[in-house]
């Protein structure tokens, strides 16, 4: 509500990376004098973080693709998400609703959000292009991707991340018809799919870009709520040591958390 915040707390911030909605919540803990253990920001000694969602955003996230992509080639565009019941049931409604095997293409393969990404594709049989940093090391530009029919952009963006998709993809020849844009970072400076320029949500999941053929990109910011089960319960399993700790909270985790809180304040 804008009043200040003066406690300690322990959530999903999303204030540390020059997001604007971010640097209101900072100012208000500023204001208040409180602390904020971001989520995001909890990091063993080597900089990865110890609990996170990606490889449930990942599964989720090529799912909802998928389902644009059958849309797209019935001739409309994907209506509103509900989550299925679980992994089995999300798994048997795309195998009822893909009428082809499209080729894909993912960026960030190797991290948590890219394997969860690949094991929804080869649990449908999809032919898929796997990339990481070796891959995308010379800068661009990357015909490759427009070659494909989907895209799943699942890497963190920072200073100095190549463009993957230019604003002007959609009237060059090809094949890519449907950006899942995993990491969903639109407003970002680093963005690297720069032919959209807002998330999408479980009412409108696709925003067409392009007409003539047809662009669709889905970027929906909670996409491990689409299973919550699974999603919840490796959370937990991955933050409960760090939980424990919370008695020595000037220590380890949680004082790297409070460093990172206090160098973007």
């Amino acid at each position: 509500d804008g009043t200040p915040l003066h406690h300690r707390h322990i959530l999903f911030g999303h204030a540390f990376k020059g997001q604007p909605a971010g640097r209101v919540l900072l100012e208000r803990f500023r204001a208040g004098g409180g602390i904020l253990y971001d989520l995001e920001s909890l990091t063993d000694e080597s900089g990865r973080r110890i609990a996170a969602f990606g490889y449930w955003a990942g599964f989720a996230g090529a799912a909802v693709a998928l389902r644009c992509l059958a849309a797209q080639t019935r001739g409309g565009i994907c209506g509103p998400l509900r989550p299925p019941g679980g992994r089995d049931a999300l798994l048997s409604q795309l195998r009822a609703e893909l009428g082809t095997r499209p080729r894909v293409i993912i960026i960030g393969a190797l991290g948590r959000t890219g394997r969860g990404a690949a094991d929804l594709c080869a649990a449908l049989d999809l032919p898929v292009t796997g990339w990481d940093m070796a891959e995308t090391a010379h800068g661009g530009p990357f015909p490759e991707i427009l070659a494909h029919e989907v895209f799943l952009n699942c890497i963190l963006a920072g200073p100095g991340c190549p463009v993957f998709v230019p604003s002007d993809a959609g009237g060059q020849a090809r094949a890519l018809r449907v950006i899942g844009d995993i990491a969903c970072d639109p407003t970002s400076d680093f963005s690297p799919v720069r032919v959209y320029d807002r998330v999408t949500d479980w009412s409108a999941p696709a925003l067409r870009v392009h007409d003539d053929p047809p662009l669709d990109v889905t970027a929906i910011d909670n996409l491990p709520s689409l299973l919550p089960r699974e999603a919840s319960e490796d959370y937990a399993a991955q933050l409960l040591p760090a939980l424990r700790g919370l008695v020595a909270i000037d220590e380890g985790v949680w004082a790297r958390a409070r460093a990172a809180y206090e160098r973007s304040l």
